[in-house]
């Protein structure tokens, strides 16, 4: 009988033992499901971030070009207004014929236009 009660005892020893591992195997089963969960969605969330960064890289690119072209609007009026001052400059005032006098328009008009041409860029 005392026998009998050792195998009993080093059976449900065991049997504790397989029982403990078993609920560590099914805890880690279900944390390693967790975590691959998580990766996942790591993992979806950094294409959405990949995806994001795609577009914004193209909306910069367009900008930067769209800025370029204005720089480059920019320095050829810059340009054309040295062209026009230096024309002006050169402006040399004499009187007018009787012909002009009644062919053009008067000097009021003229110089209201050539203020017109003469602005700021």
């Amino acid at each position: 009988m005392r026998n009998v009660l050792i195998y009993l005892m080093f059976a449900a020893i065991i049997l504790g033992a397989f029982i403990m591992q078993y609920l560590q195997l099914t805890i880690a089963e279900d944390n390693a499901a967790l975590w691959k969960a998580e990766a996942q969605r790591c993992g979806e969330e950094a294409a959405r971030w990949k995806t994001a960064h795609a577009r914004a890289k193209g909306a910069q690119e367009a900008l930067s070009v769209q800025a370029q072209a204005c720089l480059d609007r920019e320095s050829a009026a810059r340009a054309d207004g040295e062209v026009w001052q230096a024309i002006l400059a050169g402006i040399t005032v004499r009187p007018m014929s009787e012909q002009e006098k009644t062919g053009v328009p008067d000097d009021a008009t003229r110089r209201a236009l050539l203020d017109a041409l003469d602005r700021p860029l």
